[in-house]
């Protein structure tokens, strides 16, 4: 049997997961090949370790991309320019790469000048030097208003902002000065967390209210005045003395140019088997062996929202895939799915965390689950991060 090329676009969480879960399943005359830009992997959540100096600097969460343990990985350091699904080619700056089987996992860009005076006013969370500079800010702080903004949805690791501002609220106890620091968080949703349902979100509304800080939600940003310091919504306004933001995100610009995206700004997938669909009503697609998973993705849950952006789903999703793929090459039938399942650790600060999870393709809605905070949680969150160790040998 002649060999096949698995051409894997993005090594973010997904992507790792992929290459790494393919090339120890497939026979080394299989090509398994990432396309990323970027020379160095890191997860999204060393940035709350980041803002509260517990680690001092990016650098402390980062793994060289050619420090990858498991070999036989192709590594294509370049930006994808253009994608042909029907082709199942990728066009960088300086080539064009054809596999076999192609997998989208480029994540969600952030795109910070999506609301006027964003990039002048926030501390970006969701940039590792935006966290670096708010470990600075944070530890000068002594007293007076800060917000934390959710400017747009849907974004990536949406406990993250309730994370950060719950760690912000341990600090300041920490350091004697909480009362004289008024916390608020400012969100698009009705509720914390709305995809998860109301017991998810009045959970999460009674811990804020218990750590004395401010909800405002459906407060959709229109604008930041840097001058004044205030983020105006529709009607309302937050005055701030420093700011701390989740940026909007969007599909990277080469999905957008090649046409895979829905209304949803997203690129839309079957629910069990990722294939990018082009009829979403009869879960249908005109590409073959062309597949799309995490940040990059909407699937469209039954209560009509779509599914949370995390790095948790992208590496199920990936196994789903990765599994297809290989049965695929041997002949057999491609009988994995993606079952909608997935839990998440939320820091509540105070060296104490809660698993949230449960079943996202319930009918009529999510069911999911927010367990009492424990310090056990709170070490098994470290846990995600070892995975580095297992991918990289630094």
């Amino acid at each position: 049997m002649a060999g096949k090329t698995v051409l894997i676009l993005g090594g973010g969480w997904g992507g790792m997961a992929m290459a790494f879960s393919l090339r120890g399943m497939l026979a080394d005359e299989h090509r398994v090949v990432v396309i990323e830009k970027n020379d160095t992997f890191a997860l999204c959540l060393s940035n709350l370790k980041i803002m509260t100096g517990e680690w001092n600097s990016p650098a402390d969460a980062q793994r060289q991309m050619s420090n990858i343990s498991r070999e036989g990985i192709e590594w294509v350091h370049e930006a994808a320019i253009s994608i042909d699904p029907v082709a199942r080619e990728v066009r960088t700056d300086t080539q064009t790469l054809k596999g076999d089987y192609l997998v989208l996992a480029l994540g969600a860009d952030l795109n910070p000048d999506g609301v006027p005076g964003f990039a002048e006013s926030a501390y970006n969370l969701y940039e590792a030097e935006g966290a670096h500079q708010l470990q600075q800010a944070l530890a000068d702080f002594d007293g007076g208003k800060i917000v934390t903004l959710i400017s747009r949805m849907p974004y990536r690791c949406p406990a993250a902002p309730f994370e950060a501002t719950f760690l912000m609220d341990s600090l300041f106890r920490e350091k004697g000065i909480r009362d004289q620091v008024d916390l608020s968080i400012h969100t698009p949703g009705p509720r914390p967390m709305a995809v998860a349902g109301p017991v998810i979100g009045d959970a999460l509304l009674g811990l804020l209210a218990e750590k004395d800080i401010t909800y405002g939600g459906d407060h959709v940003v229109s604008s930041i005045d840097s001058a004044s310091r205030k983020v105006l919504f529709d009607g309302d306004e937050a005055p701030f003395d420093l700011l701390v933001g989740v940026p909007p995100h969007k599909a990277p610009q080469a999905v957008i140019d090649s046409g895979l995206t829905d209304a949803s700004g997203y690129i839309p997938v079957h629910p069990q088997t990722l294939d990018i669909l082009t009829d979403f009503e009869n879960l249908a697609t005109d590409y073959s062996h062309v597949y799309a998973i995490g940040d990059v993705t909407t699937i469209t849950l039954l209560n009509m929202m779509p599914m949370p952006k995390t790095g948790v789903f992208a590496e199920s999703e990936a196994a789903v895939v990765a599994e297809n793929i290989v049965a695929d090459i041997a002949g057999k039938p491609a009988s994995a799915r993606y079952d909608g399942r997935g839990e998440c650790i939320v820091d509540l600060g105070g060296g104490v965390a809660s698993m949230v999870g449960g079943a996202f393709f319930a009918s009529p809605a999510p069911r999911i689950n927010m367990e009492p905070a424990t310090t056990q949680y709170r070490r098994e969150k470290e846990a995600y991060e070892q995975v580095l160790n297992t991918w990289f040998t630094r």
